[in-house]
């Protein structure tokens, strides 16, 4: 049996870097395999099989929802599970599709916005009259993968509320302490920590406080999982093994299991005032898990036991390997029990005793869990905080032994105190008290150096192959270390040389995904150049800080000199204050106010390409306004149209300005306004590139226009179905590569229509 789950756990885990899942139609055939592998009784060639066909079916049953694709309406029955945000007139929010049937497994999410002054509680029931969108976002190196996030969490898509009619009010006790609780907590300075540990409630959280935790890498200290459910397990069962052998002592397993009884409890309510969210349901069953295996005397080891629970999980919920959760959950169990082991051999060789001995054990832990746990951060974050080993250090002891348990016993206190009538809520002060201190360090953490430190995804990659490679060195045979190590290594190493090797010849355009705007970033030699910003949205939202500002991170590209805006309108130039806020050296151009040169300058030469600004001739406002720029080495031409139309487009044409450029960014995203044949054909593109968001309200790029550069026999891109697009041209040729086709073509990056899988 182990091996059978051994072979299904690996290939599950091994799933988040498959190009593809199974096509529905390997179901029978897939089925005919396993039977003949479990004729032969190889198991973990049969676990590996299973565990592709489940994963592979269970995505098909959670994307595929049945719905009128011509009306592009659904009307459904939902409830309310957590609000994402919300402010005096629209708010997103999570809602459950409850379905009429008697199967409604696995159950499906979907992220609403709605536009309303009403106000709306959680665990509130309406029927829902809906426009669908499909769950795909923004997709760039660098930034945050909406949607792997979202199909983590069985969000199969997104939707904006045409109508909605209330059906039931919210009558869950969950419902009613949270906004309780919310009450009494007001006056509270880390109200929204408080809030967060005890009812999974995070949308009071500011921009300054999620930058804190994420530079002090402690956010998973106040997002209930694993950690805080073990905790609260740990101190339960140690009171009720304490409290029992007191009343009524025994020499079997009575007392144990009573123990473990009272703990699952605990657990699940601890569960279930977070919100049953379904990181919280995994951890959850994780820790349930365990606890039974614990009162079964039959399984003993550790690692068994570890086995068992990460089974379970990936047979309830094979999407759990999308999540951060449940890598950073069993990857802490495990580095805990590897630490553990080793030292344990290191104690016996030198017998070490005694206070000292467990002080090392625990600093051995605690390391060990911030390195690994630091690598593991960084391939679902892009990044890591440097200063998170020695805080969490700190923090996390203190959350453990102080904090989870104060707030959960002042909760239950406070609840008792407000059934009495009383007003008990003296120990959520007291919890409060003790979280001032991490909030101060948390805080400070952001103005210190190398408070976060991106690292470039193939690089952490990579750095895993290094970490198996070193586990090996201790754990295999010794004839056999040495080559397996040697040969995981090499990934590494090669890495480390291709990082350190540049082809100075070489230079790459970026142009982002965006949405329904442009941002592009030239890239040579370490130094770059942006040609516009991307939109912003109220006071919070911009693509600049989304995507520009992550992507030149991951990249590692710190010097900016120049920033061009092709013109004033938001979906160009949005983010222009975000970008020069971080970048403030670098030299605006563009017909924008605060501009340190208008865009009429002719000539420039940077990191030895020639940049030539062909439009306006003058000053212009509107989109025939726009920067023209071609950018050029001695092999290849690229055009940056902006946003330009006819009325521009002829007479860059009359002037005879233009010439063949091999890569085109289409004039204002393929609008039948601007590319007229003239146009087209004087450039003559062998690439046309596309700033287009997917199924964008325009309907950018325009049938006609597409028409037209196939007629020119273009090759054709849109970033809202390719995400971002890279092309690097050298001294020989022009490549291209794209984010989810090259980049990171892995199966959860590719675009679901709503209600398709396939």
């Amino acid at each position: 049996m182990n091996r059978f789950m051994s072979g299904y756990c690996a290939t599950s885990l091994s799933a988040i870097f498959w190009p593809s899942l199974l096509p529905y139609e390997f179901l029978i055939p897939g089925v005919v395999i396993a039977l003949i592998t479990l004729y032969l009784r190889n198991y973990i060639l049969l676990g590996a099989i299973c565990a592709a066909l489940w994963l592979s079916c269970f995505t098909e049953l959670l994307l595929n929802y049945q719905y009128d694709p011509k009306s592009k309406r659904i009307s459904t029955r939902a409830e309310i599970i957590s609000l994402v945000s919300q402010n005096s007139d629209f708010l997103s929010a999570d809602i459950r599709l409850i379905k009429p049937s008697l199967i409604s497994y696995p159950q499906q999410y979907l992220r609403v916005y709605w536009r309303t002054d009403q106000k709306i509680e959680v665990g509130e029931q309406y029927i829902f009259n809906l426009k669908p969108k499909s769950v795909t976002s923004v997709a760039n190196e660098g930034g945050f993968n909406q949607q792997k996030n979202l199909l983590s969490k069985h969000i199969i898509g997104k939707a904006n509320v045409v109508e909605a009619k209330l059906l039931k009010n919210t009558n869950s006790l969950r419902a009613s302490l949270l906004s309780r609780l919310t009450k009494q907590t007001e006056s509270l300075s880390n109200r929204d920590l408080l809030l967060a540990l005890l009812v999974g409630e995070r949308k009071d959280f500011s921009e300054q406080r999620w930058q804190a935790l994420r530079s002090s890498g402690t956010g998973h200290l106040v997002a209930i999982s694993g950690l805080h459910l073990s905790v609260i397990s740990v101190w339960c069962f140690l009171l009720c093994m304490i409290v029992l052998s007191w009343l009524t002592p025994s020499q079997g397993l009575r007392n144990l299991r009573v123990a473990i009884v009272v703990t699952c409890v605990c657990a699940s309510f601890y569960a279930y005032l977070a919100g049953f969210a379904i990181a919280t349901q995994r951890a959850l069953l994780m820790l349930l898990v365990v606890m039974a295996l614990t009162s079964w005397h039959k399984v003993s080891s550790p690692w068994e036991r570890l086995l068992i629970a990460l089974f379970v999980v990936l047979v309830i919920d094979p999407l759990a390997i999308l999540g951060a959760g449940l890598w950073l959950s069993f990857g802490a169990l495990s580095i805990i029990l590897l630490c553990i082991s080793r030292f344990k051999m290191v104690d016996e060789l030198h017998d070490l005793k005694g206070v000292i001995s467990k002080l090392r054990m625990f600093v051995v832990i605690q390391l060990g869990l911030s390195l690994g746990l630091g690598m593991i951060g960084s391939l679902f974050f892009g990044g890591f905080s440097i200063h998170s080993i020695w805080v969490n250090l700190i923090a996390v002891p203190w959350f453990s032994i102080v904090v989870i348990p104060c707030a959960f016993l002042s909760f239950i206190v406070w609840w008792i105190g407000e059934s009495l009538g009383y007003d008990f809520g003296f120990g959520l002060q007291l919890t409060n008290w003790f979280l001032q201190p991490f909030s101060v360090m948390a805080d400070q953490v952001v103005y210190l150096p190398l408070s976060w430190v991106n690292i470039s995804p193939t690089l952490v990659r990579t750095s895993v192959y290094l970490v198996f490679a070193i586990a090996l060195f201790y754990l295999v045979a010794p004839r056999r270390k040495y080559f397996w190590s040697v040969i995981l290594s090499l990934p590494f190493v090669l890495q480390i040389f291709s990082m350190s090797w540049k082809n100075h010849a070489e230079w790459k355009m970026h142009v982002l995904d965006v949405g329904q705007g442009l941002a592009i970033v030239i890239e040579k030699q370490g130094r770059a150049l942006i040609y516009d910003t991307g939109a912003k949205y109220g006071q919070n939202f911009s693509y600049a800080k989304t995507v520009i500002l992550p992507f030149l991170d991951a990249k590692g590209l710190t010097q900016i000199d120049y920033i061009i805006v092709s013109h004033g309108d938001n979906d160009h130039a949005g983010g222009l204050n975000v970008v020069q806020k971080n970048y403030p050296a670098a030299k605006l151009m563009g017909n924008v106010e605060g501009t340190d040169s208008p865009c009429n300058i002719k000539d420039i030469t940077w990191q030895q390409l020639s940049i030539e600004v062909l439009w306006p001739l003058k000053p212009e406002k509107g989109n025939n306004g726009s920067c023209v720029v071609r950018i050029s080495d001695s092999n290849s031409n690229l055009l940056l149209a902006g946003d330009i139309e006819k009325a521009a487009e002829y007479s860059l044409v009359n002037m005879k300005v233009l010439t063949k450029s091999e890569v085109l960014v289409v004039p204002h995203h393929g609008s039948r306004t601007s590319s007229t044949h003239e146009f087209i054909h004087q450039v003559h593109p062998q690439l046309a590139i596309f700033a287009a968001g997917f199924r964008n309200r325009y309907g950018f790029p325009k049938q006609e226009v597409v028409k037209r550069y196939e007629h020119v026999g273009a090759d054709m891109l849109q970033t809202g179905i390719e995400g971002q697009i890279t092309v690097v041209f050298s001294a020989n040729d022009i490549k291209t590569r794209t984010y989810r086709q090259t980049i990171a073509p892995y199966w959860y990056n590719q675009l679901f229509n709503f209600g398709e899988f396939r």
